[in-house]
């Protein structure tokens, strides 16, 4: 099954992974303006004549839920957390439905793999434990008149044997904690470093008298529980007691932990899920409040009539959704790969009957049923279509989950793609869309993945048809039912994002291809008297690249050429959901493009923060609503999209004073790193190392400071910066 090998590659990915809080920017010198957008949620969306409540929320796939009193209320609303994009939906609540809320967001600290909220000082908020440097980083709820939360911890640690060490966590598990022995303080249930065994964290506290707040957490058991799970599967032992014989140092599988008294007999039961598997395991306590033993296991969870079964590595979430102190069951993949995960009815909710003392199946897509949802990735293209003269919505995807198998005991996933098409039934003034096909041009037979539309009519005969790029690179050309493979034998490399736009301004629509290089291939349109033909200009368009070589070799580009006030300008998407706006394009097809801004500003009140929504975005832009600012509308790889109304233009300072916060140059770097900061001063510096240990600490105040690093050894580093507020992370390279 799902191999980790604990080595230095493996902490590399989880360096590569890691989702800096810093805002990156390149700008140009030239005086500029970048587009400005808002969020609107009340553009109709239809299928049928049902229209959708949460239409613009981005779609669900990989979920966990949390309650929380998101408008200080003193009523719990719910929090949704997307592990692949590491999303935050929060929701909330009215009588027995629930308001989309994005702006909640910006209360929240960066979080990023996985996420808990437990109340562990005992004041009444939810606090935040969520992954750190191969550990849990603690964040307390410090809300007052608006949601707020400061940092308590990086590393949490316990006492192991002789001293102090950081509690280990994978960010491909999902631990535990909650109050385990029943005596008041949060503990915590981890996996091993090694997988197979759970390790139960006791918290001291409130036994040493100390106040609310503080965590003092010591090994208790080494093998709570008693028993073991399978090295490379979901097998459990039961009454193990952990024999550590003949390990396998290198193998562990990544797990889910949802910790509860299924039973009702006052001890809690464990319910595990794992990579790979589509099941849950259920292990029901036979111990004490003081030393647990797990003495039956069972896969008919929460019964035998509607078990869970979602590949892959489903989630369990318990929380009470409506208020009536019963808790509730939402069950979704947690599995960490994007090509593994049921994507479509994803999120199981099971309530309990009280009566009945048993759980029964009510939905198999809890709030995903109002959403767009197109399975995997949302790749949005407006178009006329019909000819009324108002822009249809068009969405490619990644694909919809079509089955699971295991091949050479490893699991492989399917997945087609297809292209949605929503036809504009408002007006010129005030859009409206109804969803007419979820296969437009029959594309899902093809079994393709990472369908990327756009539409023209190439050889002049007044009859429009459909380019789409593919995940191998190729293009396809459907036109009067008729679909054409390997279009002009045309391949830009993998995850071909095509649109045709007049880029010469010549009259002819030429093909501009981004690819998951994150470049930009230009086919200038050179064809005659129906024959249609293009000739490849350049494959590095504008000097275009959205990699951001910190996290990723890849960038996925995904276009979109635009016109506004006759000046062609460019937003482009990329892997990690930046947004990138570039101008100085015409009469510059063979210099470089200019970079304004690596993230398009939301604006929120009087803020403009960037626009966040999720990863492998895709961005149309259009005129929607008749107001000569240009509308966005952005798709992300969840299966979902937003849509942002056109605001006046900001000036590049603007965004800049609001959202850049440090730069550290140069990287790699040899004897020093500079560090540079435009309105948050630095008052502590921390470096560590791949394995999370802190190696240098230093302290200052200031905007500018040079960090000596002739000492440290090459290799890759994290630096840590901190001031009052807050911190950012930042990989660093020593050679």
């Amino acid at each position: 099954m799902f191999f980790r090998k604990l080595s230095l590659k493996m902490l590399l990915l989880v360096i590569f992974n890691f989702q800096f809080s810093v805002f990156n920017f390149q700008l140009s010198a030239q005086t500029t303006h970048i587009p400005s957008f808002q969020r609107n949620q009340n553009i109709p969306v239809l299928t049928g004549n049902d229209t959708l409540s949460l239409a613009w929320a981005g779609g669900m796939s990989n979920m966990a839920f949390f309650n929380i009193d998101l408008n200080l209320d003193g009523t719990d609303d719910l929090l949704a957390f997307e592990k692949h994009g590491n999303r935050l939906l929060p929701f909330l609540r009215q009588g027995q439905q629930w308001l989309y809320v994005p702006d909640y967001r910006h209360g929240f600290p960066e979080l990023h793999d996985w996420l808990i909220l437990k109340d562990y000082d005992n004041d009444g908020k939810k606090d935040i434990f969520t992954y750190g440097l191969a550990g849990i980083r603690v964040f307390r709820n410090t809300s007052q008149e608006q949601l707020s939360f400061s940092l308590v911890t990086d590393q949490l640690s316990s006492f192991y044997y002789t001293d102090y060490s950081n509690i280990y966590a994978s960010p491909d598990d999902n631990l535990v904690v909650a109050d385990v022995d029943h005596d008041g303080d949060m503990d915590i249930l981890n996996f091993w470093v090694l997988g197979k065994y759970v390790h139960f964290q006791r918290n001291y506290a409130l036994e040493n008298n100390l106040a609310n707040g503080w965590l003092d957490f010591r090994l208790e058991d080494e093998c709570w529980g008693k028993f073991s799970e399978g090295a490379d599967n979901n097998e459990i032992s039961l009454l193990s007691y952990c024999q550590r014989k003949n390990e396998e140092p290198t193998r562990h599988v990544g797990s889910t932990m949802t910790l509860t008294d299924f039973n009702h007999d006052g001890l809690e039961d464990l319910i595990l899920g794992d990579i790979d598997f589509a099941q849950v395991v259920l292990l029901t306590n036979g111990g004490t409040l003081s030393e647990a033993l797990m003495v039956t296991q069972t896969t008919a969870v929460p019964n035998a009539v509607n078990p869970i079964s979602l590949y892959s590595m489903p989630l369990v979430s318990s929380l009470d959704l409506n208020g009536d102190n019963i808790p509730e069951l939402l069950v979704s993949p947690a599995d960490p790969s994007l090509t593994k995960s049921q994507n479509i009815n994803s999120v199981w909710l099971y309530k309990y009957n009280s009566l009945l003392h048993d759980y029964h199946l009510t939905s198999q897509a809890f709030l995903q049923e109002e959403m767009v949802n197109l399975g995997s990735g949302c790749y949005p293209v407006l178009y006329d279509w019909n000819g009324d003269g108002l822009l249809d919505l068009f969405a490619g995807n990644y694909g919809y989950y079509d089955s699971s198998a295991y091949n050479n005991g490893f699991l492989t996933s399917y997945y087609s793609a297809s292209i949605a098409y929503f036809e504009n039934i408002g007006t010129a003034s005030e859009p409206a869309f109804r969803l007419m096909s979820p296969d437009f041009g029959n594309l899902r037979q093809l079994n393709k993945q990472a369908l990327y539309p756009t539409f023209g009519d190439l050889d002049g005969d007044g009859q429009k048809e459909m380019i789409c790029g593919c995940s191998d690179g190729s293009l396809i050309r459907v036109k009067n039912g008729q679909i054409t493979e390997n279009f002009l034998n045309i391949d830009v490399g993998d995850f071909a994002t095509p649109q045709l736009f007049d880029l010469d301004r010549d009259g002819k629509l030429d093909l501009l291809i981004g690819n998951r290089r994150g470049q930009i291939a230009y086919y200038r349109n050179t064809s005659t008297n129906g024959n249609i033909s293009f000739q490849l200009e350049t494959s590095t368009l504008g000097d275009v690249d959205v990699r951001d070589y910190t996290l990723s070799y890849f960038g996925f580009a995904t276009p979109c050429f635009f016109r506004q006030n006759d000046e062609t300008l460019l937003i482009c998407g990329n892997e990690q959901g930046k947004l990138f706006f570039y101008n100085n394009i015409d009469n510059n097809l063979n210099g470089n493009f200019s970079l304004q801004t690596t993230w398009l500003p939301e604006q929120i009140g009087t803020r403009h923060l960037p626009i966040q929504e999720g990863i492998r975005v895709g961005v149309a832009v259009g005129e929607l609503n008749n107001d000569n600012y240009p509308d966005l509308i952005v798709g992300n790889y969840a299966g979902g999209f937003a849509y942002f109304e056109g605001r006046s233009g900001i000036p590049v300072s603007i965004q800049e004073a609001e959202t850049t916060r440090v730069k550290c140059y140069p990287n790699p770097a040899t004897d020093l790193i500079r560090i540079e900061t435009a309105n948050d001063g630095i008052t502590q510096v921390q470096v560590f190392d791949l394995t999370g240990r802190k190696i240098l600490e230093t302290k200052f105040g200031g905007h500018f400071y040079q960090l000596n690093i002739n000492s440290l050894s090459p290799s890759i580093y994290i630096l840590k910066l901190i001031n009052d507020e807050k911190e950012s992370y930042h990989k660093v390279v020593k050679r």
